[in-house]
């Protein structure tokens, strides 16, 4: 190292240097990335996903798949908004969305980043790290910008899909909803807040009252060592009780959403659902939950991955439950859920 050279500065210069050799993604590469998900997906049961963020190629190779017959799974794409851009972004997404459907495929969300995350402080927090007083971390964009944004994605028809992890930028989504409500009617949009690591308890009722899904990544909501290590300390024991909340949104009666992340964390629902139940890892045998006022039930979580992924989707009427006349996506386990112990969730099998 250079003497006073920030370390900050070293990482990112040696992480340029090898992105630089990295050879650019054709359009092949991505047909074969995402056959191997979709390989992936199918093995855990999954017959219909929302894609996080879809630029060009990755709605390409969705496209060619559709189109050869070879997509196994449903697909609601969330577009990519660039949110420099403004509210011009929806008049692009318009494009694509007239652009990229067809059978399985629908391109009908915009995906919004509101924040970053909590372990290197860039979460939008309401008041400020422990560590670092003064700092609440910087939302991704001005609350009025985010207003006038969710107000044109709504009014061109587009569900809104947020990335949020602090509880400032789940406010702002909220009320960047609101706004949209306000100007344009509330409409059966089906908005949805992605994450949801620390809601301010002010807000839990808020989902419910405006329609916005909660889309919790469940597996998360466990006191690893991202957790022990780099979050608790960030926050302190009052605002660490509202981590991952999901007992309490459910009760709200709001619709809870399962998602994954992935390929961040694992794709597996059976996993995330088994940590919902016991707030604990999935490996862990029964013991004392993390946090348990947030622990949820077994039905609660099965409808998350099932009939309210459906209504997320827009597709209730043709999926999401086992009803005569709907699609039969159904799949066999090796054992049934309600007849054993939470802890033993994840052991279970897609026969």
């Amino acid at each position: 190292p250079k003497s006073g050279e920030p370390t900050g500065t070293l990482r990112e210069s040696a992480a340029s240097l090898v992105e630089r050799q990295v050879p650019e993604l054709g359009s092949e590469d991505y047909i074969r990335g995402l056959r191997a998900g979709l390989e992936l997906a199918n093995r855990f049961g999954i017959a219909s996903i929302i894609e996080a963020r879809a630029d060009t190629p990755i709605l390409d190779a969705y496209a060619a798949l559709d189109r050869s017959g070879e997509l196994s799974v449903r697909v609601l794409a969330s577009l990519q908004v660039e949110t420099d851009k403004g509210v011009s972004e929806a008049g692009r997404l318009v494009g694509l969305r007239r652009r990229y459907g067809g059978t399985r495929l629908r391109s009908t969300a915009a995906k919004i980043f509101v924040d970053g995350v909590m372990e290197p402080h860039t979460a939008a927090l309401l008041e400020p790290y422990v560590d670092r007083p003064g700092d609440r971390g910087m939302p991704l964009l001005e609350p009025s910008a985010f207003d006038a944004l969710a107000v044109a994605l709504d009014r061109a028809g587009f569900q809104i899909h947020v990335h949020a992890i602090g509880d400032w930028a789940i406010r702002m989504s909220l009320d960047a909803f609101a706004a949209a409500g306000r100007a344009n009617g509330f409409r059966d949009m089906r908005h949805h807040i992605a994450h949801l690591e620390l809601i301010d308890p002010a807000d839990i009722p808020r989902f419910k009252r405006l329609g916005v899904a909660a889309n919790f990544q469940a597996l998360w909501a466990y006191a690893d060592r991202y957790i022990t290590d780099l979050t608790l300390p960030l926050l302190g024991p009052a605002r660490s009780r509202w981590l991952y909340p999901i007992g309490s949104i459910a009760r709200t009666g709001a619709k809870i959403a399962g998602g994954s992340d992935w390929s961040v964390s694992s794709m597996n629902p059976l996993e995330a659902i088994q940590v919902a139940l016991t707030r604990r890892g999935p490996p862990d045998p029964p013991g004392e939950a993390w946090i348990p006022e947030e622990k949820t039930d077994l039905a609660t979580m099965l409808r998350a991955y099932t009939a309210n992924g459906a209504w997320l989707s827009h597709e209730e009427r043709t999926r999401g439950s086992l009803e005569p006349g709907k699609a039969a996506d159904i799949i066999v386990l090796d054992r049934d859920l309600f007849g054993i112990p939470a802890s033993e969730i994840s052991r279970a099998k897609v026969l």
